[in-house]
């Protein structure tokens, strides 16, 4: 049985740096937003920002999928002559 080199498509790579993104930027919320704002608005703020860097990472995830859809449905194959 042979095995993938490769895993395509999985996206895992881009959530996995989304979400190390996010948990280096929680410190920079406790330490600049929590004590001028208070800590309910810095945990607001923190998962706020989860879901946009979440929505961003889906939407580019999607727009690949459809790209990659759509070149395998539209394909051209070479003419031999």
């Amino acid at each position: 049985m042979k095995w993938a080199k490769t895993v395509r498509g999985s996206g895992l790579d881009t959530m996995g740096l989304v979400f190390a993104v996010w948990i280096c930027t929680l410190p920079l919320m406790g330490l600049v937003i929590a004590p001028v704002f208070g800590a309910q608005t810095a945990l607001t703020i923190a998962i706020a920002s989860l879901i946009g860097m979440l929505i961003l990472c889906w939407g580019t995830c999607i727009l690949r999928l459809i790209q990659r859809f759509m070149n395998w449905v539209f394909v051209t194959k070479p003419s031999y002559k």
